[in-house]
């Protein structure tokens, strides 16, 4: 789970790490609480600098105007909810440190570098040091120390940044982080080291420990808050062991379920190939009962503007068609779709699955085309297409 900037420092506040004084305004403002501020847009994706929602201002009026503007807008496909309102660090030095996970050695590293204020592949590209920690011994202060030196701090900040390492890897063992990152981190003119810029992904799987937490679900990759229909969807995968179903909305306008992962995204690809939209990506694995393939179906079938719904997936091993399929033909008895819809499906009790949803398309009157496993999946996507036409 990404945490908005304000989360991320509220943690880190909690911690003693020192962040900057700020207000979090979900309204239209009046006034500025400082004579100096940063105005940051609160959203979950990366780059906001860059996207121009991030600004420094010393004219009351003009970071008024601004924080108003950017309320309400959208910002890298989010909408705006909220905005940090903080008061500006007098800096003397920007740095980059940050903790994450590496899948090349398994390990959490270390990422530190004089540079900060800069992107990440920037940062690749000068004095970025990378050190693996060892999971049984933890972060050492030597270790802290030789990063500060590799990265060419000058000898008089070792010992502040090796220090503030150290504690920073506390936090990101402690909060079950997946990635703690501080960019930038300011040397203030008084000496101080203060997290600027925070970005926060936790860890979902250890959720468990921290009961405390109450952030709202969001979409994992996706960076933004979960929509009405991904939540109902992700309620009712967690209430049932049996399976799992997944959906996310991409916002386009062709309604997409498919079986299996793996299969799943080359079916996405095919249809994307094929000069298709996506409404949203969806899949079902595991052998999931009817009720949940429903809850799915129902979603998919909800989202506005759809011109079609294709529905796909490789042959099976254990899942049974004709189960699945009786929640795919609930969802259709009640919403009876008027675009085109195309199935292929396969595996075991596919003839009956499949005669399930050749009657609910006799009965309802229903733009249907069924097939099994005589045609490819990737065919049915240039299918689907040519219905749409």
């Amino acid at each position: 789970m990404r945490l908005y900037e304000f989360e991320s420092k509220q943690l880190l506040r909690k911690h003693g790490i020192k962040v900057p004084i700020g207000i979090l305004s979900t309204s239209a403002v009046s006034e500025m609480p400082f004579d100096d501020v940063v105005v940051k847009a609160q959203v979950l994706s990366g780059g906001r600098g860059k996207a121009g929602a991030i600004k420094a201002f010393s004219n009351s009026a003009e970071a008024v105007n601004f924080t108003n503007s950017l309320l309400g807008s959208l910002v890298l496909k989010e909408k705006v909810k909220s905005v940090l309102l903080e008061r500006k660090t007098k800096t003397k030095e920007e740095f980059y440190i940050s903790f994450l996970y590496d899948t090349d050695s398994q390990l959490p590293v270390l990422l530190l570098s004089t540079r900060g204020g800069v992107d990440v592949v920037e940062l690749a590209k000068g004095n970025l040091v990378k050190k693996p920690i060892d999971q049984l011994l933890g972060l050492k202060e030597w270790q802290a120390r030789d990063a500060a030196v590799d990265a060419g701090f000058p000898s008089e900040l070792i010992p502040k940044i090796s220090e503030f390492a150290l504690r920073l890897y506390s936090v990101f063992l402690e909060e079950d982080c997946r990635l703690l990152e501080i960019n930038p981190l300011s040397l203030t003119e008084e000496g101080e080291l203060v997290a600027v810029g925070a970005l926060i992904e936790l860890d979902n799987d250890a959720g468990y420990k921290h009961k405390d937490r109450v952030y709202p679900p969001r979409m994992i990759g996706v960076g933004r808050e979960l929509t009405d229909r991904e939540l109902s969807v992700k309620q009712v995968d967690e209430a049932d062991y049996r399976g799992s179903v997944k959906f996310i909305e991409l916002g386009g306008d062709i309604g997409f379920l498919a079986a299996g992962g793996g299969g799943s995204m080359a079916a996405m690809d095919a249809l994307i190939l094929a000069g298709g939209n996506p409404a949203n990506y969806a899949e079902f694995s595991g052998d999931p009962p009817k009720e949940k393939v429903y809850a799915l179906t129902k979603a998919i079938l909800g989202q506005p503007c759809l011109k079609g719904l294709w529905i796909v997936g490789a042959i099976a091993n254990f899942t049974r068609v004709d189960q699945t399929m009786q929640g795919v033909v609930e969802a259709l008895r009640e919403v009876k779709p008027k675009y085109p819809i195309v199935v292929r499906r396969s595996g075991p009790y596919e003839r009956e699955g499949l005669q399930l949803l050749r009657d609910v398309g006799k009965e309802l009157g229903l733009d249907l085309e069924v097939h099994g496993s005589e045609v490819s999946m990737t065919s049915t996507a240039k299918t689907i297409m040519e219905r749409l036409k």
